[in-house]
């Protein structure tokens, strides 16, 4: 299995996204020039753009999914590991226990936690309040018998227990699916490909000179970092690389193709994206651009001598 460090796959199938100006039919390369082993050309390959849809849960995109995570999360938590939510109950517990807390001195956390309840988890909640769990929900009386409840010495801890249980099975769980996509083949003209593909240096030659690269950037405006670990099949190519959150692009490491690799992402495959969620950055906010959460820049460069022929 050949390991690239980067993101090709998520870009190269997004097909509807890919810009004109990154159509490699439009590479001007003059007049048959050959250059030699100190050349370098560089190509444009693909902009893409990933909507927020595309990255969910059971179809929740991912700005929902942290929507109710605000929620049970305390204020005071500006950073939360999500990998460390599914894995570490302990760490859950402490940042559960601030949110209890936060709920019997804020009225805004109180209100939030009581109208989730009352939409997602209106049966569990209401056999402790005395409510027909089954029958028609009504919100000002679930309201006010919560807000009895928690003012109950005999009550508040059953609702503070049902609080950490419910809270904890959904921030262990926040993750998102693996992406998968059908890729088309690119209809790219055979000289370029050619011209790309041949002459190149075989794998594990000391000092290549003629070698196939690939790099480029990924912009994030999702407050979180992330892992992404594509897997392109039938060629058998892993991808993996570190996503992180902020302003500034995550850089795709220049990575060595050979003539196989490129011919088989022209040609279409299958592709599986697992995607491991980091830290959560709650400072930041999610952006309402809900189509350009991911922006993919990818570029080839092609070292050594171009050989064309007409």
């Amino acid at each position: 299995m050949k390991l690239l460090p980067a993101l090709l796959l998520s870009g190269v199938l997004l097909t509807a996204c890919v810009d004109q100006d990154y159509d490699l039919t439009k590479a001007d390369f003059g007049n048959a020039s050959i250059g030699d082993e100190n050349s370098e050309f560089k190509i444009p390959l693909a902009s893409i753009h990933v909507s927020m849809e595309e990255i969910s849960q059971d179809g929740t995109d991912i700005q929902a999914l942290f929507e109710e995570a605000d929620i049970w999360l305390p204020s005071s938590a500006d950073q939360v590991d999500i990998s460390e939510l599914s894995r570490n109950a302990e760490y859950r517990h402490d940042l559960i226990l601030e949110t209890i807390d936060e709920m019997k001195t804020d009225d805004r956390k109180l209100n939030a936690i009581v109208d989730l309840t009352y939409r997602s988890y209106y049966a569990q909640f209401a056999e402790i309040l005395g409510l027909d769990p089954w029958g028609t929900p009504d919100p000002s009386a679930y309201a006010a018998a919560f807000a009895q409840a928690i003012e109950s010495e005999f009550l508040a801890g059953q609702i503070e227990t049902l609080i950490e249980q419910v809270s904890s099975d959904f921030l262990a769980s926040i993750r998102i699916d693996s992406i998968e996509y059908a890729l088309d083949p690119i209809d790219l003209d055979d000289t370029v490909i050619d011209m790309l593909c041949e002459n190149l240096d075989p794998e594990g030659t000391p000092d290549a000179k003629n070698t196939l690269a690939l790099y480029g950037t990924i912009s994030s405006r999702l407050p979180l970092s992330m892992h992404l670990e594509p897997l392109f099949m039938p060629a058998d190519i892993a991808l993996s690389i570190d996503v992180e959150a902020g302003d500034e692009p995550s850089r795709i490491p220049e990575t060595r193709l050979y003539g196989d690799d490129l011919r088989s992402i022209l040609d279409g495959s299958n592709v599986r994206i697992p995607i491991e969620l980091g830290t959560y950055y709650r400072n930041f906010g999610f952006d309402n651009d809900s189509q350009n959460q991911l922006v993919i820049q990818l570029h080839l460069v092609k070292r050594g001598g171009l050989k064309l022929e007409f």
